[in-house]
């Protein structure tokens, strides 16, 4: 959507953990690093554990990609909610392998025999099982008969437990001791520092094709990193919406104040407030604003072209002028220098104008947050969405608000002058 805008070749901050995008922090390291050490060396069981969202499963597909390249058997578990036995059947299925027995432990036995013969052919057996803290502890305590499947030297089958922070506190219950015991190396993934959060977004709009090194201002950098707290997820979804929010007002680099109003729009509340410059700044624009469309008004609900001033005009700053006597022609003042006369009018048109009635021929709206020139036109004016009265309004308006160039982005505080229209036009339901 707006990768062109920002001169990338793809979405750096897409929800999918795709390898490609891995951000090296110490304990993302560290947690390849253990899985890694922990297969090759067949400990038998490896523990990664991580609250919501900070890269968990992306780590353990950057080890897959690879170990799908050396041949490794994978069994990948995405729903850990299973009883031991479903498990078991897994395994089976998942290794091409059909049970010869409906008995729980004959399949196990059984299942050795199969796996003695995998490793004979130098291939490991590799279970990922993710969200582990959701899987039963009667299935987490059975899962110590596959440590049993062993030869002499090697486990015959390697456990990847990936899970939240849940996870360890079931690990410390009494009748899981035996797993605990048998879990070999067990490594924690932590959020991000803030120097990592600033490097993590840096590295992800470098794999997505930027060639500087941000479409963040430091301001915007500092407010989305403040709200992620170290969370890699929440850094995707925050500087995704930034762009997104940048994109549809045009803004390279994102700015400090979309970076606030996606903060604003998650968390649910109104945006926090400006510094006082900016707030002093939004003032005077705001009382400008409004002066002139003051002005604007006053001017065009007192002037009418070709009229004459009378006595009750003083306020608006012209001398009376004499009246004719009856069945005189109008008296019509003697130009000054330079100055062209004015016309003349008759003492009955005068009358006229005094009864003519003196609304001014525009309704002015002060525009609130959020607010579009398609939705005030179809307030004003009463008209349908997409309809093609409101096309010919919207050139209407713009045509006597000239600073509107996007009908779509409109400042908050600022007045927009809509024409009165003649009686049942603009109404198109």
């Amino acid at each position: 959507m707006y990768e062109n805008f920002y001169n990338l070749t793809k979405e750096p901050f897409h929800m999918t953990p795709d390898p490609l995008f891995l951000y090296p922090s110490d304990t993302h390291k560290q947690a390849l690093a253990a899985i890694t050490y922990g297969i090759n060396k067949r400990k038998g069981f490896v523990a990664i554990i991580g609250d919501v969202g900070v890269g968990k499963t992306i780590v353990v597909r950057a080890y897959l990609e690879k170990a799908a390249l050396a041949g490794m058997e994978i069994i990948y578990l995405f729903h850990a909610n299973v009883s031991f036995e479903d498990l078991v059947r897994t395994i089976y299925r998942e290794l091409g392998l059909q049970p010869a027995t409906t008995d729980l432990i004959e399949m196990v036995n059984d299942l050795q025999l199969a796996l003695i013969e995998l490793y004979r052919q130098g291939k490991t057996v590799v279970i990922v099982i993710d969200e582990a803290q959701s899987m039963p502890l009667e299935t987490l305590e059975n899962l110590r008969m596959l440590s049993n499947l062993e030869t002499a030297t090697d486990k015959l089958i390697q456990v990847v437990l990936v899970g939240q922070s849940e996870l360890e506190g079931l690990l410390e219950k009494d009748e899981l001791r035996q797993l605990k015991q048998r879990i070999a190396i067990q490594a924690r993934i932590v959020p991000l520092s803030a120097q990592e959060s600033y490097g993590y977004i840096e590295h992800r709009l470098s794999v997505a094709g930027l060639d500087k090194p941000t479409i963040f201002s430091k301001g915007a950098l500092d407010v989305i990193i403040k709200e992620a707290n170290g969370i890699p997820r929440r850094l995707n979804v925050l500087c995704d919406n930034a762009l997104i929010t940048g994109y549809g007002y045009q803004k390279n680099p994102v700015t400090a104040s979309i970076a606030r109003e996606v903060v604003a729009d998650f968390a649910g509340k109104k945006p926090r407030r400006r510094s006082p410059v900016r707030k002093w700044k939004t003032a005077a624009f705001v009382g400008a604003a409004l002066f002139l469309a003051l002005l604007a008004a006053s001017y065009l609900l007192w002037y009418r072209p070709g009229a004459v001033r009378v006595a009750g005009d003083a306020h608006v700053g012209q001398a009376a002028k004499p009246e004719s006597p009856e069945g005189a022609p109008p008296v019509v003042a003697e130009p000054k220098a330079g100055q062209a006369p004015e016309s003349a009018t008759t003492p009955a048109s005068v009358a006229e104008q005094k009864r003519a009635p003196s609304a001014a021929p525009y309704t002015t709206r002060v525009v609130r947050q959020g607010e579009t020139l398609y939705g005030l036109i179809r307030e004003v004016y009463h008209t349908s969405p997409n309809s093609a009265r409101e096309d010919s309004l919207i050139s209407l308006v713009k045509k006597h608000n000239p600073v509107i160039v996007d009908p779509n982005l409109i400042l908050a505080g600022s007045v927009i002058r809509f024409p009165v229209l003649p009686e049942g036009e603009g109404r198109s339901r």
